[in-house]
């Protein structure tokens, strides 16, 4: 396996993991920016995804719980 097919599968995991439950993801980003294992810069993009995500997740959640009677029944 090549070095860049290594890394890109590395990015698609991190992104999918970021996906599925950016709330752990930011939470370790800060840990690692705290103990000082990454610069404050680092992982930049990462937490922008995770972001993007909690946002799509808050939307989801709103818009099923202010959906209309009739959209409710079966």
């Amino acid at each position: 396996m090549t070095v860049d097919l290594y890394r890109r599968r590395i990015a698609a995991t991190v992104v999918e993991l970021a996906r599925d439950d950016p709330f752990l993801v930011k939470e370790v980003i800060a840990r690692l920016r705290t103990a000082g294992e990454i610069e404050a810069d680092d992982l930049v993009y990462l937490d922008r995804i995770a972001d993007r995500w909690i946002t799509i997740a808050q939307v989801n959640v709103q818009r099923g719980s202010s959906a209309h009677p009739c959209q409710t029944r079966g």
